[in-house]
This record gives C-alpha cells, sequence and structure tokens, in this order.
C-alpha cells in the first residue's frame, strides 16, 4: 500500500512539472534588444566634395576617439554612411570593444543607386531601421552633408549650386521632403551639422519631428561638429545641449584667422507655434521695408536674401506687438552664439545676432520665391 502510494505520488509531480518543462523549450526565442537611453543616428551622405576632401573620415575618427574614451555612457551610436569611399550605403553601430578601442559593427547595407540616399523612401527606412536594431527610450539625429538650407539654390539663376539638404551623386532632398520622411515626435533633437540649416523656416518645418534643433545660420567649416568634443554632451540628458553648443563655438572661436568661424543657435520647437502666431499678426500689419540696407545677411555670395530674423521681424513689427515678439523668440531661441566673423569674409554684429535667419519675401525671385510659398512658415505666417 505504502508502495502504491509512493508510486502515485510521483506520477503527480510528473504531470505538476510537465509545463514547467514545456516554458522551458520555449525560452530559445530569440531576445529583443535591450532599450538604450539614447540612440544617435548620423545620417552622412558624402557622395560629393564632403567626402572628396575627406571630411566624413575626419568625423568618423572624432566619433571613434570619442567611443574609446567611453562617451557613450548607455547611449548607443549609429551611422548611416554613402561616401565616394563607400558608395555601398551601409548603416553600422560605432561601439567601445575591448581594450577600449572603437569598432565599427555592420548592421545593414542598403540598394546603392545614385541619388537613393536623399529620397523621402531611404531616409524613413533608415530611421524605421535604427528603431528597430537599436531601440531606446529617445532619439537623436544628426544631419551630415551639404546643404543650402530652405533654399533650392543660393543663387537666382535656377539650380546653380543646389543643395538644399546633403549632394548624392548630384540628387538633393527639399526641405519638405526631409520633413516628410522623420516621424512626428521620433527626436529628442536633431543637430543640422551643415551649412545654412539655422533658419526659422527649416526649424519650423521640422518642429513636429523633433523637440530640439540645433542649426547655422551661416556657411560652417567642412569639418563641422568635432565630434570628440560635444558627443560626450549628446549621450547625456537633453539638458546638456546648450553644453554641447557651447562646446562646439569654443572649439572655433578659440582658432585663429579664417579657422575662426562658427555661428549656430539652439531651438525649442515647441515654442514654435507662439512664435509663428506672433509672426502672422506682425506680417499682417506691417509696412514693407524700402530697403534690406543695414539688414544683418547669412549668406555669401553676390545675392543676399537670408536676413537675420529678429532684426527683420523686430524691423517692420508696430509697437503694440514688440513686447510679444521678444517674449516668444526668447521662449524659443535657448542658445546663440557667433564668431565675429565667418571665414573672414562675413562680419557677423553680435548685437544684431540672433541665431536664425529668415528670408524676405521679393528678395530671391524665381525658384527660390516660388519654393519658399509651399513651406509652412510662409503658409502659417503670411
Amino acid at each position: 500500500m505504502i508502495q502504491r502510494n509512493i508510486l502515485l505520488t510521483f506520477a503527480l509531480a510528473l504531470v505538476l512539472l510537465a509545463p514547467l518543462a514545456g516554458c522551458s523549450s520555449d525560452s530559445h526565442e530569440p531576445s529583443q534588444p535591450a532599450l538604450a537611453r539614447r540612440t544617435i543616428l548620423v545620417y552622412m551622405v558624402a557622395t560629393n566634395s564632403m567626402g572628396s576632401l575627406d571630411h566624413d573620415d575626419e568625423d568618423l575618427a572624432e566619433m571613434d576617439k570619442a567611443v574609446a574614451a567611453g562617451a557613450l555612457g548607455g547611449c548607443r551610436l549609429l551611422v548611416y554612411r554613402v561616401s565616394v569611399d563607400e558608395p555601398q550605403p551601409e548603416l553600422f553601430e560605432i561601439v567601445r570593444g575591448k581594450g577600449a578601442v572603437a569598432q565599427h559593427r555592420g548592421l545593414k547595407a542598403y540598394d546603392a543607386a545614385p541619388g537613393s540616399s536623399v529620397t523621402r523612401e531611404r531616409m524613413s527606412q533608415v530611421v524605421a531601421d535604427v528603431a528597430a536594431l537599436a531601440p531606446a527610450r529617445s532619439y537623436g539625429l544628426v544631419l551630415w552633408s551639404h546643404a543650402s538650407g530652405w533654399a533650392k539654390s543660393l543663387t537666382t539663376k535656377g539650380a546653380v549650386r543646389r543643395r538644399e539638404f546633403a549632394i548624392d551623386n548630384g540628387h538633393t532632398m527639399p526641405l519638405d521632403v526631409l520633413a516628410s520622411a522623420l516621424p512626428a515626435g521620433q527626436f529628442e533633437w536633431i543637430y543640422a551639422d551643415v551649412c545654412y540649416f539655422g533658419s526659422i523656416e527649416v526649424a519650423y518645418e521640422l518642429r513636429h519631428a523633433t523637440r530640439y534643433f540645433v542649426g547655422s545660420p551661416t556657411e560652417i567649416p567642412g569639418t563641422g561638429m568635432p565630434y570628440d568634443v560635444a558627443l560626450p554632451y549628446l549621450c547625456q540628458d537633453s539638458t546638456r545641449l546648450v553644453d554641447a553648443c557651447q562646446a562646439v563655438y569654443s572649439h572655433y572661436a578659440a582658432r585663429s584667422g579664417s579657422e575662426q568661424t562658427m555661428a549656430l543657435s539652439l531651438v525649442d520647437c515647441s515654442q514654435l507655434d507662439r512664435l509663428a502666431a506672433v509672426c502672422r499678426q506682425v506680417h499682417a500689419s506691417a509696412v514693407p521695408l524700402e530697403s534690406t540696407r543695414g539688414l544683418q545677411c547669412y549668406n555669401m555670395g553676390g545675392y543676399r536674401f537670408l536676413f537675420d530674423f529678429m532684426q527683420y521681424e523686430q524691423a517692420i513689427a508696430p509697437p503694440s506687438l514688440q513686447a510679444a515678439l521678444g517674449q516668444a523668440y526668447a521662449a524659443a531661441v535657448r542658445y546663440k552664439a557667433a564668431t565675429l566673423r565667418i571665414f573672414d569674409t562675413l562680419t557677423i554684429d553680435p548685437v544684431r545676432y540672433s541665431g536664425l535667419s529668415v528670408y524676405i519675401p521679393g528678395t530671391s525671385p524665381g525658384v527660390n520665391e516660388t519654393y519658399y510659398k509651399t513651406l509652412q512658415w510662409y503658409r502659417d505666417t503670411y
């Protein structure tokens, strides 16, 4: 009788343990990637003179230096790169390997058709791949290439020097296409490491994709952001964005001659709708300026049409709107700095420098003016 009870007890134990064994057999399914504190994507399009001059290699070396020094912390750094030296677009991650050495780990290769890196489809795919391969609590985006801000061209002569955002084997990406490629609310910040993106029009067009936006209203040196200096701040909380901007500015301000060149600003995009509402009132009641003479201009060359944002708006705003304009601007622009000269050619008046450029309708008739009227800033403020 005792022996029979022992057998029954043993059989019951097997029955109870069976589900546990089944659970164990399911544990071999692939695990989800760990959630990073922040993932930073550098979207690097260098199939142009930037790649020919090896500026992409220089900046990658700076990233390697920062990663090797332990700058990432709980962050991940991914780079989408296409270059004259690397015509096969690739998404890779820079990680800190054994011996505190930076290593590049390939994640995905993409079709190498000329111009594919400046299409809505490609950028959207890369952003989606980054979210899937390196999920994080927040994301940062660095735009790396040539650019001419919102403008189709830096002249009024059609497509001469056409850049917009990036040049991929002669193909470019208009601002509205760039904005449509970025999911709403995807990025905590966007850092435009390109020329002329520090404009109210660019920041406003991208305001739904990011909370904070960093850009320069002028040309910037080909070496752009010193990544080994800025990444330690960009990998931290968004409150350190001001420190990142200050570090970039100080890096160039400490140089001499034509190398003492940098202008940039940090914009809180959550405040731009308020600023646009005030500017709409300003534009509705403003008397057009008789001349742009005396306005701080930020683009170099024979045709000047990128003027200082606040200097222009204050010049046309009636007294009743001056206070509201100043308050809305102060809430939106969190940091601004500029050296006194840009490439020893363009003089910056620190009193007039607001950190952002603006286009004045009528100052660049032709292709730029036609395209300008399609932008959200024009639609919402004029």
